[in-house]
């Protein structure tokens, strides 16, 4: 695997070279740091920009000039990291080699077409267009109640309070919709082009000279960003926030919020993952599973998820009605559990399951381009050393690192016949 970077003053472009796929796969990649009342103009954008422009003006239209692509599939991906927003527009399709070499150009140009040649008139993005796009956003808007677990979390890290960019949902707002309209969409998409860092990573099998000479010639992006898009956000240290709320659902939901006060780089690199996958992210033995199934059969799932730009780790389970209070405590003994009590089976099992992730990653086209993106915008190290860091963490580094971790929300999404 061969990786090549090039500024191109607006843009880096990102070339990876390898024969281990014969897929290829192409992401430009949109950064900048997050507004709240962006988040869902941000969503519906994105997602009229890669379903039609002035040359595929339905949806039919693309989808038939994609066949003729074979099969080449265009998407778009927006995502919150800390306190950034992401959005990457993705394109995979077959190696040229084993269609038509010819093709690389048509194939590599139609991203940028759609994006520079957007659906629009007159500084307004087609109506139809974004009435349809505003359609899908309010009905993947409003199913987030369809599951009671979603909906406890997105509930949940509200308590963390509007001055939180953690407590930022993306998948958006029914107010924010409600304003949208064609001329402000594109003045939205003007900002876009003018703000957002552009990082351009391809990866395949391919003669990068004229990959880079292919995507000089339309990626035309005109404005040098300089200011600062920082992924990690500080959620100070606070007495636990005790909520409950009520909802038609047949069991209660419970999410606990931790909070992982002052940690060093290493903690947060490393530490923390292996507590996580010990506490509740990893395997059928961790310490929840152990307190709340195995011992006490009060759930049929309990997990944790370490979310390491944000300084947190999300608990989150679904009990029977009349079970909350005893889960919440065993949930803190779990906890508890943390500090004195790992044995050196729970760390070597952490480590295993780890270590195979990371390398399932490395088998994976689109996990490859994360590694190198993160590497290169944030303190990401590359695989050999994580993978020998990993391995040295110890017991009393996880028992040190468990000191600085405190509750900072318990909630409840209680469940019962109706309201």
């Amino acid at each position: 695997m061969v990786y090549k970077c090039e500024k191109h003053g607006p843009y880096t472009l990102h070339m990876i070279k390898t024969n281990k796929f014969k897929l290829c796969h192409m992401e430009i990649i949109f950064r900048n740091n997050i507004v709240k009342e962006d988040i869902t103009k941000r969503n519906i954008l994105f997602d009229l920009l890669t379903e039609a422009n002035k040359d595929y003006p339905t949806k039919r239209s693309l989808s038939l000039r994609l066949e003729d692509l074979y099969n080449t599939s265009l998407y778009s991906v927006t995502s919150k990291v800390g306190g950034a927003v992401l959005t990457n527009v993705c394109l995979d399709f077959i190696n040229p080699k084993y269609t038509d070499k010819k093709i690389l150009d048509v194939t590599l140009k139609l991203p940028f077409d759609m994006l520079f040649n957007p659906l629009a008139e007159n500084d307004e993005f087609n109506g139809r267009l974004v009435e349809i796009a505003k359609k899908r956003s309010e009905a993947d808007i409003k199913s987030v109640k369809e599951s009671p677990k979603k909906y406890a979390l997105l509930e949940a890290i509200k308590t963390l309070g509007d001055n939180s960019l953690s407590s930022f949902s993306n998948v958006g707002s029914l107010k924010d919709l409600d304003n949208i309209t064609s001329n402000s969409l594109y003045k939205y998409y003007q900002e876009v082009l003018e703000n957002d860092y552009v990082d351009i990573y391809i990866i395949g099998d391919l003669n990068m000279e004229e990959v880079s000479k292919i995507i000089s010639k339309y990626a035309t992006f005109k404005i040098i960003k300089n200011h600062q898009v920082p992924y990690y956000i500080e959620n100070s240290k606070r007495k636990a926030v005790i909520k409950q709320d009520k909802f038609i659902y047949v069991q209660t939901n419970i999410v606990a919020i931790l909070n992982l006060n002052n940690l060093t780089s290493y903690e947060k690199k490393y530490v923390a993952n292996l507590y996580n996958l010990i506490l509740g992210g990893g395997s059928l033995e961790t310490k929840l599973y152990r307190r709340l199934r195995a011992e006490n059969s009060l759930c049929y799932n309990v997990n944790s998820m370490y979310q390491k730009y944000d300084g947190l780790i999300l608990i989150s389970t679904a009990v029977d009605v009349n079970a909350k209070d005893k889960a919440t405590k065993l949930i803190k003994q779990a906890i508890k559990d943390m500090t004195n009590n790992i044995t050196k089976e729970e760390l070597d099992q952490a480590k295993e399951l780890i270590i195979s992730a990371l390398h399932m990653n490395m088998d994976n086209i689109g996990k490859i381009v994360d590694n190198y993106f993160y590497h290169n915008t944030s303190d990401l190290d590359d695989f050999e050393t994580r993978i020998s860091t990993f391995k040295k963490v110890t017991t009393k580094e996880i028992y040190a690192l468990s000191k600085k971790i405190s509750i900072s929300t318990i909630y409840s999404l209680v469940g019962e016949e109706e309201l």
